[in-house]
């Protein structure tokens, strides 16, 4: 997957109802919080990840780039919808300079459409196993990711006068930013968006599993008939029913990272999952965290970034509980300034 250079990198998350950005200086191991920011999208402008009216979303960006100061007009741009297919597949060792033509071909027999209406991106994640003929495999990350879906993306950006300097799968991005403990074990990191949650499991620092999640934040907003912006306003969270309404889809969430958890386990059952990183605008739901733990019997932690930045910085959020709801952007700007 192609990396981008330089001292200073945006990353940026377009969700239901909400676009994130995070801008980061310094270099991969030595960085600092120089910015971020966010601003509300119309409930019609993107779609489960998805962008349906590309000029609304690109005037919206250009408001959120004025009010938070950023400065780079270059993104790394986060895509994570059903319109992104991630695979791991196996393909022989091949010399460096024949492994695409490799991957394009044994792609169609992984991917459901046709190949010209997809963008191909690959990441080599080691040797795996020899085939049934003794031959060395490599092991690959395939994304493919649907044309028509990225055009709306990037007629966005055309709008709001940006240009994606990389694109990259947004819920693999919070492997970024793993301190060094976490890339020694596996785990399970899970964000939860407003318009669609994601899991993905690091196995000592790869992703060894990516799945959507269908359980999603606007689906309690609209059980609560509340809009997003007001979903964790205390009086919303304390009304008649509210309580059971939060549990219930709590246990749905749970129940999709469950799910997940035990396809990994069968498919990897040298690598038991070791804890939960919790990430995500539904990280800040209150008790979710302690349901989570008592559900999957596992350690489930709010992902914190700012642990990282420069404590000078942290003024830019009103706490250090509400950078969860920035991983995403934070991971893919930290890609950026990978060299």
């Amino acid at each position: 997957m192609a990396l981008g250079t330089g001292n200073r990198a945006i990353g940026l998350e377009i969700d239901s109802g909400k676009a994130r950005a995070v801008e980061l200086t310094g270099k991969k191991n030595d960085y600092k919080l120089a910015g971020l920011g966010s601003i509300e999208l119309p409930s019609d402008a993107v779609k489960e990840g998805m962008i349906q009216q590309p000029r609304i979303v690109g005037n919206a960006l250009k408001e959120l780039w004025s009010g938070a100061g950023l400065k780079d007009r270059q993104v790394v741009l986060g895509i994570s919808n059903q319109g992104v297919l991630v695979r791991h597949i196996a393909v022989p060792n091949v010399p460096a300079d024949k492994l695409g033509n490799v991957i394009r071909f044994q792609a169609q027999e992984h991917l459901p459409i046709p190949l010209e209406g997809v963008v191909l991106d690959y990441l080599v994640l080691g040797e795996t196993a020899e085939n049934e003929e003794g031959a060395a495999q490599l092991e690959i990350l395939l994304v493919g990711a649907r044309r028509d879906m990225l055009d709306k993306f990037l007629e966005a950006l055309e709008a709001a006068d940006l240009e994606p300097l990389d694109i990259d799968v947004s819920s693999m991005a919070q492997i970024n930013l793993l301190p060094p403990k976490a890339l020694q074990m596996t785990v399970a990191l899970v964000n939860v968006a407003n318009g669609l949650s994601s899991i993905v499991i690091s196995a000592h620092g790869k992703p060894r599993l990516a799945r959507l999640g269908m359980v999603k934040i606007l689906d309690l907003a609209e059980s609560l008939d509340c809009s997003l912006e007001d979903i964790l306003l205390p009086h919303i969270l304390k009304q008649e029913g509210a309580a059971d309404k939060l549990r219930q889809w709590g246990s749905n969430l749970a129940g999709e990272i469950r799910s997940s958890l035990t396809y990994f386990q069968d498919q990897h059952s040298a690598n038991r999952v070791e804890g939960v990183l919790l990430s995500g605008r539904g990280a800040l739901l209150g008790g979710l965290t302690a349901k989570l733990e008592e559900y999957l019997a596992l350690p489930v932690r709010i992902f914190n970034p700012l642990e990282e930045y420069s404590p000078a910085r942290r003024r830019l959020l009103n706490s250090d509980f509400e950078a969860a709801e920035y991983v995403v952007s934070a991971g893919l700007a930290l890609r950026g300034l990978e060299g």
